[in-house]
């Protein structure tokens, strides 16, 4: 999983942080963040806002529009991990999480 994978993810189930502590969670700089931004909000609604409370946040709107899996395909995605080399597995646990209530 990229690190911007990871840390997109959090930020779904977080709404909010900060660039220095995604930085020290995932153990890159805040530039590496700073530039994960960049590019990831031409795909997902994110925004950055500056100064006191500031940090990167997720439009509310957003949540509403995920899509979740079912039982049923989280279940089929999970077995399928069991032919799928370990970089792999991580892989698609990571979006299998992501996609997960």
């Amino acid at each position: 999983m990229s690190v911007a994978g990871g840390w997109i993810t959090v930020l779904y189930e977080r709404q909010n942080d900060t660039i220095g502590n995604l930085a020290f969670e995932f153990s890159v700089s805040s530039h590496t963040i700073r530039n994960d931004i960049r590019v990831l909000e031409l795909e997902y609604p994110i925004y950055t806002k500056m100064g006191a409370g500031g940090g990167v946040f997720i439009l509310d709107s957003s949540r509403l529009q995920q899509r979740w899996l079912t039982v049923r395909q989280r279940e089929l995605l999970m077995d399928v991990c069991g032919i799928l080399d370990d970089e792999q597995t991580l892989m698609m646990k990571s979006i299998i999480g992501g996609l997960s209530p």
